[in-house]
């Protein structure tokens, strides 16, 4: 396969004239070796970039919403603690000052939890005899699903509820979305930033502050959606929900209000 380096020689131009600032032009100006820069390995990289990247957190962050306003006990417990520990919105809290509130987690590894991440399983190949005797060397595979489903884990394992997390913290093992060990998810540590910030909007008090010195209260509601089109009903590497499912729909409104 032609490089992109390649057709930057051909036109004579120099490769950073020819490429934004992307993580391919980062790629591609790197010390990697040659065949690691082709156009097949990249057009490789891009589909995870979009899949893992972008998909998962879009769906877990779906699949969280449609659960904080179906359970106005859940919604409220997650006001009342943004209120308490940031009072003023219009201020942008750090990502450290959210990742101390434990509800705010805990809403979010539900979230995790019941979106899963990737649904396919994960292949292993254990150096070791595994405790069930598999001989050393054997692919085995685990599942996302059924351990975030496995009900002598997770009791109601249907309930979204936030206070597992809290009152065991030990579950954290158990929380494979982004699987374990030397192969889980080098991409954790954003996706988690991106719920913990995007989860903001579910606090009374969240304005946007605009230039005119008004403020803007948004509000959402669910429209034509029901637990049919969050629940896992075929695999295809991540969960895909009925094929009839036009997915997790909203309605939004908005009260503008003068600060006096």
């Amino acid at each position: 396969m032609r490089q992109i380096t390649d057709i930057a020689a051909e036109r004579n131009v120099a490769y950073d004239d020819l490429s934004p600032l992307t993580v391919f032009r980062e790629l591609l100006g790197s010390k990697l070796p040659g065949e690691e820069k082709n156009i097949e390995r990249l057009t490789e990289d891009a589909v995870t970039l979009v899949t893992a990247g972008s998909e998962t957190v879009s769906w877990t962050l779906s699949v969280t919403t449609y659960h904080l306003l179906t359970d106005p006990r859940v919604l409220r417990n997650l006001k009342a603690e943004l209120r308490t520990a940031i009072p003023d919105l219009t201020l942008r809290p750090s990502l450290t000052a959210l990742e101390n509130l434990p509800y705010l987690t805990g809403v979010i590894k539900e979230g995790l939890r019941l979106s899963y991440g990737f649904s396919s399983r994960l292949p292993r190949v254990s150096h070791e005899p595994l405790v069930f005797l598999v001989p050393a060397g054997t692919p085995v595979s685990m599942s996302i699903p059924l351990i975030h489903q496995d009900e002598s884990i997770f009791q109601n394992r249907k309930e979204f509820k936030p206070e597992l997390w809290i009152e065991d913290p030990r579950l954290d093992r158990f929380l494979i979305s982004f699987s374990k060990g030397s192969r889980n998810c080098v991409g954790l540590h954003v996706a988690y930033a991106e719920q913990y910030l995007c989860c903001l909007v579910f606090s009374e008090g969240s304005e946007l502050r605009t230039y005119t010195l008004r403020t803007t209260k948004v509000f959402l509601e669910l429209f034509e959606t029901d637990a049919s089109d969050v629940n896992m009903a075929a695999d295809r590497f991540v969960p895909h929900v009925k094929a009839e499912s036009k997915g997790v729909k909203f309605r939004v409104s908005s009260m503008r209000y003068s600060d006096n």
